[in-house]
């Protein structure tokens, strides 16, 4: 009697093995973590599932990270399920998701290569949405990422380059400080590089690209670009005809959102659809505590209200009611700016202030 042939080894969701491979660890440790997640939650409603995952991750050091761990799985081999995932791993984490970028930069330093399709781009998706957070450390886990990726995969999406041209141009704005000076350096070599190599790609940025680069038109490498957008267009394509392209072009939110997290455009979409007017103070004091309390903030203020401009449109049923107005929540992000964020921004000497002014 002729022995039984051996079953297949079932394909992982995270990794690409062979039928000769042995099950990988790390793969195996995290689907049990999945396991973990996907026991406490089955059957139960978003805010019940965000509850039992709160109990069970105060009950210790081990069934944090369990939980944790599982949630990053699901974000890397559950598209569909991730940006749930990822809220409940932002609410329910204790560590300040160091546990997350732990494993994003073993998985990064040792099974790049083997990541399935899926998870290799849900894998940058994480990383975006951890910088957007402000995640302490996520700064390390790009410069591994950097490493690992070649600049050829990042050019071949459009949206991509644009993504990132969007949010470096921004940032140079909050980096003036003389300790940050050469992180400033490199993101105006990145955006310089892009806009002048791949520029059709960074159109799709629409008008908003006009405003970010006038916050950074008195950095000498981003005036002469400056100066060839207004003045001589077709250098930086063929394509392009001029500024008022980009003006007449509107910024698709995606872009307006980049400096926002989830949980701040929830907020502000609750306050602009639900909270009436005149009982707005304690929202808005929440708000500022959670988000604008630090000198870091400050610069933050420009972007919420940018998004809300281009991104919260109320129904007419809305505007003619006693809802919270937009321009009421505007007001009170400039009034409660406390620093003038803009006169530190611009990478010139005081001496090229005193000139421009």
């Amino acid at each position: 009697m002729e022995p039984a042939p051996a079953k297949a080894k079932p394909q992982g969701r995270l990794l690409v093995s062979t039928p000769l491979d042995a099950k990988d660890e790390l793969e195996e440790r995290l689907e049990r973590c999945v396991g973990i997640v996907q026991s406490l939650t089955n059957g139960l409603s978003d805010r019940e599932a965000n509850d039992a995952l709160t109990a069970n991750v105060c009950k210790g050091q081990q069934q944090h990270e369990e939980v944790c761990l599982g949630l990053f799985t699901l974000v890397l081999t559950e598209p569909a399920q991730a940006q749930r995932c990822y809220r409940d791993l932002t609410l329910v984490n204790r560590d300040g998701m160091n546990v997350v970028l732990v494993k994003i930069n073993q998985i990064l330093m040792e099974k790049f290569l083997k990541l399935q399709d899926v998870p290799r781009t849900q894998l940058v998706w994480l990383v975006r949405e951890l910088v957007k957070s402000g995640v302490m450390g996520a700064d390390g886990v790009i410069m591994t990422l950097k490493t690992t990726y070649s600049e050829e995969w990042v050019l071949k999406s459009g949206m991509l380059i644009a993504m990132s041209v969007y949010t470096y141009l921004r940032l140079i704005v909050d980096h003036g400080a003389p300790n940050l000076l050469l992180l400033r350096q490199k993101e105006v070599d990145f955006c310089i590089g892009m806009l002048r190599e791949k520029f059709m790609e960074c159109v799709i940025i629409g008008r908003d690209l006009v405003r970010l680069l006038q916050n950074v038109a008195r950095i000498p490498e981003m005036e002469l670009l400056w100066r060839d957008l207004l003045h001589n267009p077709q250098v930086l394509s063929p394509q392009f005809t001029g500024v008022l392209q980009l003006l007449t072009a509107r910024t698709s939110r995606k872009f307006l959102a980049c400096r926002l997290t989830p949980d701040m455009e929830t907020k502000l979409l609750f306050m602009t659809s639900r909270v009436r007017f005149g009982q707005q103070k304690r929202y808005q004091d929440w708000f500022q505590r959670q988000y604008l309390s630090t000198a870091e903030s400050q610069s933050l203020r420009c972007d919420l209200i940018r998004y809300i401009c281009g991104v919260v449109h109320p129904s007419n049923e809305v505007l003619s009611s006693d809802i919270l107005p937009r321009w009421a929540i505007i007001g009170w992000l400039l009034t409660t700016c406390t620093v003038c964020w803009r006169s530190s921004m611009i990478g010139c000497s005081s001496a090229q202030r005193k000139t421009a002014s």
